[in-house]
């Protein structure tokens, strides 16, 4: 239904009122972008990628034919809180990054996502990715891409991590792709050969 335009007259308390309220919004707004400009928008500097993907590429290990393994790692305490495999036996939805999410501390327990990235030996899936996103976490590290894992005969739906992050009406998350590459695609080479 459209409804008829009306002029509505402002006596001038009202147009104070709102004058006030819009230059506070204003001064919100604009100290919050500063905020953003001045802190870093990732931990990505502070971590030493390659430490965790080995981790990861460790978990990978414990199901050759689908190395998909992951961390989740406290961004100021450099610890991992959360790591997974997959689990698809159990599960068919349990991937790598699914299972690492999964093991995470609960929310209830003070738990912080914005404080945790997630390490992964393989592009995200676009259910694990939509996961990443809802979680919160600002960043998201993967050693082999999507075009080398569908060369290997994985990932069924032709979509991008980066695609769905750039799609996400909830919110973004950095992500670094190719940390350990050929020791990752490594893995899904050798799980081709072994199906």
């Amino acid at each position: 239904m459209i409804y008829p335009y009306r002029k509505i007259e402002m006596t001038e308390m009202e147009f104070s009122r709102r004058t006030l309220m819009g230059g506070a919004l204003g001064l919100l707004a604009n100290s919050f972008i500063e905020s953003v400009a001045a802190s870093p928008r990732t931990p990505s500097l502070d971590l030493d990628h390659e430490r965790f993907m080995r981790l990861a590429i460790e978990l990978a290990k414990k199901v050759p034919r689908y190395p998909f393994g992951a961390v989740v790692v406290d961004v100021n305490t450099k610890t991992v809180v959360g790591e997974g495999w997959v689990r698809v036996n159990k599960n068919p939805i349990w991937h790598g990054e699914m299972t690492a999410i999964n093991n995470c501390p609960d929310s209830d327990s003070g738990f912080d996502w914005k404080n945790v990235c997630l390490y992964t030996t393989g592009e995200s899936c676009p259910m694990c990715q939509s996961a990443i996103i809802w979680t919160g976490m600002p960043l998201v590290v993967y050693g082999s891409s999507m075009p080398f894992l569908q060369s290997c005969d994985f990932g069924e739906i032709n979509i991008r991590a980066k695609t769905v992050i750039e799609a996400s009406l909830k919110g973004k998350c950095e992500i670094i792709g190719g940390v350990l590459e050929k020791e990752c695609n490594e893995l899904f080479r050798n799980a081709k050969k072994s199906s």
